[in-house]
């Protein structure tokens, strides 16, 4: 099982506007998660393609130690993207105490 924080919001500040986390045993299930995240930025903004969804989801499962979250832009056309669906990864101790904290348990 592998699990992961999935966030959207403004890049490179410190309170997203969704955070989440998922377990999952398959790259499916993550670009799954991701690909849900993304059709609804697309219905208000430009970016998340679903090839740059599916390069996030390759990227972030090969990199099982990545430190930072992998990010795909998102924003108003023809400027550039402040925001960003972004996807990191997290612990089973992360994720027993996210489910603990929204009574998932």
């Amino acid at each position: 099982m592998r699990y992961f924080h999935i966030m959207t919001g403004l890049r490179g500040c410190y309170m997203p506007d969704s955070v989440y986390m998922i377990a999952v045993k398959t790259r499916r299930e993550v670009k799954a998660a991701l690909e849900s995240e993304a059709q609804s930025i697309r219905d208000s903004w430009a970016g998340c393609s679903k090839r740059a969804i599916a390069e996030l989801a390759a990227g972030i499962w090969r990199d099982k130690k990545a430190g930072l979250p992998y990010c795909s832009p998102y924003g108003p056309r023809g400027k550039y993207p402040p925001y960003g669906l972004m996807i990191g990864n997290a612990t089973r101790a992360e994720w027993l105490e996210y489910l603990k904290e929204s009574g998932n348990e």
